[in-house]
């Protein structure tokens, strides 16, 4: 318990300070005035959404290696002594490589759709001259009720979609529908498209 506490608690801290920094970093830009010299520029809203999205993702990615990595040494050296000497350690490790890599994966696809969203809120904000807290909370929960009433009825449509195994031979192996994933990749490329026309059409400073 105390070392997935010691994983989860990490991941979990990692992925609210990524959500605030895709806030914060719009926020900026309102704050300094710089938004004025973003505006100014021959670039399409799109494009410096998606710099933002990317600057916030790389910090996130190499945040969690760091993690990932000492906590694997930790987890080696209290457990080499049982891991040097069983027997079932070579089936273990593709499972495990499974598991990490599907996880690592799917934990991204969703924290990137929340910074997509938290953005698209604050946007939202910023259509109004008053009032803007209360549209941009109003705006992140109707954002997240759309995605928990749609994502549902756009999965069954894509029930023909393969299946994903999760997991490996006799290690609680799972096999996920692989619809909601889809689902979830054309809700971040649909926030990322609305956020960028928001940005370049419809804000005014």
């Amino acid at each position: 318990m105390i070392f997935v506490l010691s994983l989860v608690v990490p991941f979990l801290t990692v992925s609210a300070m990524a959500i605030g920094t895709g806030y914060y970093q719009l926020h900026t830009e309102w704050k300094t005035n710089s938004i004025y010299l973003l505006l100014s520029l021959p670039i399409r809203g799109w494009k410096v959404v998606t710099a933002k999205l990317a600057a916030v993702l790389s910090l996130l990615l190499l945040t969690i290696l760091c993690i990932g990595v000492s906590f694997a040494l930790i987890l080696l050296r209290l457990k080499w002594g049982e891991i040097s000497v069983s027997e079932e350690w070579p089936e273990v490790v593709p499972a495990l490589l499974n598991l990490t890599l599907n996880s690592f994966w799917m934990y991204c696809l969703t924290v990137t759709l929340l910074i997509l969203i938290i953005q698209f809120a604050y946007l939202c904000g910023q259509l109004v001259g008053k009032f803007k807290w209360a549209v941009t909370l109003a705006a992140g929960f109707a954002a997240l009720y759309l995605v928990f009433r749609v994502s549902p009825i756009l999965s069954s449509l894509l029930s023909w979609m393969p299946e994903l195994f999760y997991g490996g031979v006799d290690f609680d192996a799972l096999y996920l529908h692989s619809g909601p994933f889809l689902v979830l990749m054309l809700l971040c490329g649909a926030f990322l498209w609305l956020n960028g026309y928001i940005f370049e059409q419809e804000v005014e400073v």
